[in-house]
């Protein structure tokens, strides 16, 4: 009988071993706090995102934010675990969340990064350290080069410059003015817009993202003598404040924006805003706009479907087989399918080529232009 109960005393301490153990790796598998038993620790993928959650372009972080969480939830993984950074649309602030990522969080792929300048900051680090870097609104030129495991769903300022460089001239305009915020993205569209042009650009001018005051600028385009001026910016304060700011003193010209304007906050500017002409990436398919309207009571906000696209691209990667980022950005190379922003097939360079809408601003509202 004694033997007995020591038999039963043994059996119950390693069960009590065992739960303590599954709850340890519990507890300190995952950054999600899920349960994850040792068999499938090494099956768990991290996924990091970084873009302004707060700032004047939180709008665009928190639409993206959006898109990629529809896609994890269509995606049909449960191994992949996401950690989220604000980095405020600034260089500084992406090189302190990719450090994060990778060094804290060990990131194998990276959804973001918003702004242009800050993608480019953070691109070297991600290269350094085999980490996919993957952005669904970062336009300059320049991310072209940024490095073999650079990846972005959204069409290059390559494209969209020479679009709306014809979009002005054919509607009758020759005599252009440009009005861009001063960070890689504004410089990269300007470029593109001064050199494909063919009427005359008659003055080109810059600003300094989130300000509130362009008279300085505006003063000088209505001297200049344009019949047009185009608007660069990924700053709803600054495009609402030179919208207004136009109106105010009294400038006789068109107006036409880039991808950036199409914000809803883009329509506080109220009377200031109508006739404004937008030249934008795709807004995303019909089933898009309805799973995301169902989800978020309203229409998908900027690069929503180009966030979408990107988490979608990483994993159908992991879906592959790819774990590790040297893995998965040899997967990307090679995939290829129809997303919600449209085509979805990289280049060499990890670019999407992309066609554009064109939107006015009537009544209010974006109207989508023939």
């Amino acid at each position: 009988m004694e033997k007995e109960q020591k038999l039963w005393l043994t059996i119950g301490l390693v069960g009590i071993v065992v739960l303590l153990a599954v709850y340890v790796i519990g507890s300190f598998g995952g950054l999600t706090g899920s349960v994850i038993l040792a068999s499938d620790a090494t099956d768990v993928v991290r996924i990091g995102f970084m873009a302004p959650l707060t700032g004047d372009a939180a709008s665009y972080g928190e639409s993206i934010k959006r898109g990629v969480e529809l896609a994890r939830k269509d995606s049909g993984l449960n191994n992949i675990e996401i950690t989220f950074e604000d980095s405020g649309c600034e260089p500084k602030g992406a090189v302190n969340s990719i450090n994060k990522l990778i060094s804290v969080n060990r990131v194998q792929a990276i959804v973001g990064e918003v702004c242009s300048g800050a993608t480019l900051a953070a691109a070297p680090i991600a290269e350094r350290n085999d980490v996919v870097l993957i952005s669904s609104s970062s336009t300059s030129p320049k991310i072209t080069e940024a490095g073999d495991y650079i990846f972005r769903t959204v069409p290059s300022d390559a494209l969209q410059g020479n679009f709306g460089a014809q979009l002005v001239y054919e509607k009758g305009y020759r005599k252009l003015a440009i009005l861009y915020s001063n960070e890689e993205y504004g410089l990269g569209f300007n470029n593109v817009l001064v050199d494909r042009f063919q009427g005359q650009v008659v003055t080109s001018e810059a600003f300094e993202r989130g300000a509130s005051d362009l008279r300085t600028q505006l003063t000088k385009i209505k001297n200049s003598g344009a019949d047009s001026i185009y608007i660069i910016s990924n700053s709803p304060d600054s495009s609402i404040a030179a919208l207004k700011q136009i109106k105010e003193l009294g400038l006789n010209i068109k107006l036409f924006g880039s991808e950036g304007l199409k914000s809803a906050d883009i329509l506080e500017a109220g009377s200031a805003a109508e006739g404004l002409i937008l030249t934008t990436v795709s807004s995303g398919t019909t089933d898009f706009a309805e799973n995301h309207k169902r989800v978020y009571g309203e229409e998908p906000g900027p690069f929503a479907a180009q966030a979408y696209d990107a988490f979608m691209a990483v994993a159908k990667a992991i879906k592959q087989g790819a774990k590790t980022g040297a893995e998965i950005k040899d997967a990307l190379y090679d995939i290829e399918f129809n997303g919600a922003s449209g085509r979805i097939e990289f280049d060499r360079n990890g670019d999407v080529s992309g066609n554009y809408n064109v939107f006015e601003v009537r009544g209010g509202k974006f109207v989508a232009v023939e």
